[in-house]
């Protein structure tokens, strides 16, 4: 078990490396608005001296400083503000995200099967991980394989799963895939996962106004005066666009070690390598994979258990490392072939149904039992 101690240890490591380019990639952009701004002076500025006219480079140097730094200031405030009200609007924490996507809550006395399965499992990782137990959703109409956890602390937060995660998973592949989550939960990702969103929005935004700026500017008839206005909407369109670009590259990288580090967690919680390997491959082999229909599924691609969206350039913007990788990592003796075929056969004859605590004749209180015996074993003691 030492290993997985070593992947968390790294996986906290660079993900503090990680955030710190996040932020530098934000100055960046707030330099690039600067350098905008300084054009736009300098344009407008009839610069000779001695019958000379200057060239750009001194011009930019001359501008005044109160312009970089009133420009420094106003970018800066305006990421601010477009990130706290985005950020404000999910302050409801794990219940606003899951609203959010359309997942419908899941009562501790339904009467459907596979969900009822999900509740068990759930309240079962609870007791695993020392995290008081979460609201549990579900996502009616994606038939994706794929779950989130969402909030700001333990007393707001969810745990979701897609439908097609209830229905192709078997029982400890779901108890893989919600010990994961519940990782994310104990070490604190939600909070920066609802943070990260606030601050790409608050990026896009700068690349909102210059498209304003270039909408504006269409069917003009001072075409001279128009070219400064509409080379700074242009020049903003850009940077707002190269943020996005580095935002993106840097929330994959930050959400592929937090996977890492939330895989190796979830076979210290279930102390079954084959559950979270399993569910990785049956990702593998399903024909939506872990896709997500849902038209914010890009905004929450880093929040999924799998690689929730496409995207081109997948080396460098997937949110997931590739599913081999990870099966890799928590199981490595992991053998496809053979635990497909005694999936199958499981499926075909034991395990036709749920396999609830209830429906086996085992009492809850046997289940949280014996997954407390486990989890103190592993040395969690709770919080």
């Amino acid at each position: 078990m030492a290993s997985f101690f070593e992947n968390q240890h790294l996986a906290r490591r660079n993900t503090k490396i990680l955030v710190l380019l996040y932020v530098l990639a934000v100055a960046g952009v707030i330099l690039a608005v600067d350098l905008v701004l300084a054009g736009v002076y300098a344009w407008n500025v009839d610069w000779q001296v001695a019958g000379r006219e200057l060239g750009w480079a001194m011009r930019l140097r001359m501008a005044p400083k109160s312009l970089y730094l009133w420009g420094a200031l106003g970018t800066g405030l305006v990421i601010l503000a477009v990130s706290a009200w985005h950020i404000l609007q999910l302050a409801s924490g794990g219940k606003a995200v899951a609203e959010m996507v359309g997942a419908r809550r899941v009562t501790s006395d339904t009467r459907d099967p596979l969900e009822r399965r999900l509740v068990n499992v759930v309240e079962e990782m609870s007791i695993a991980s020392g995290v008081r137990v979460p609201a549990v959703y579900v996502m009616d109409g994606e038939a994706g394989i794929n779950a989130f956890a969402a909030g700001y602390d333990v007393s707001d937060c969810v745990v979701a799963v897609t439908r097609g995660t209830l229905e192709t998973l078997n029982r400890d592949e779901l108890q893989g895939v919600v010990a994961h989550e519940f990782s994310h939960i104990l070490h604190g990702d939600m909070r920066l996962n609802i943070r990260m969103i606030g601050i790409l929005a608050g990026i896009v935004f700068i690349g909102s106004i210059g498209e304003f700026i270039l909408r504006s500017q269409r069917g003009g008839s001072d075409k001279k005066g128009a070219a400064p206005v509409f080379a700074a909407g242009l020049a903003l369109l850009l940077i707002g666009y190269i943020g996005l670009f580095f935002a993106r590259l840097i929330k994959a990288a930050v959400s592929r070690q937090r996977e890492f580090l939330a895989d190796a967690s979830s076979v210290q919680f279930t102390r079954n390598p084959d559950g979270i390997a399993g569910a990785l491959d049956q990702i593998g082999v399903s024909s939506t994979g872990a896709l997500i229909a849902n038209r914010h599924a890009e905004d929450l691609s880093h929040m999924f258990f799998g690689q929730g969206i496409q995207v081109r350039l997948s080396s460098l913007f997937d949110t997931h490392p590739p599913l081999e990788d990870r099966i890799a990592r928590v199981h490595g003796r992991f053998d496809r072939s053979s635990y497909r075929k005694s999936r199958a056969s499981a499926v075909a004859g034991v395990d036709s149904g749920p396999e609830s605590p209830e429906e086996k004749g085992i009492s809850r209180k046997d289940t949280a039992t014996a997954v407390l015996g486990t989890a103190a074993a592993m040395g969690f003691t709770g919080r």
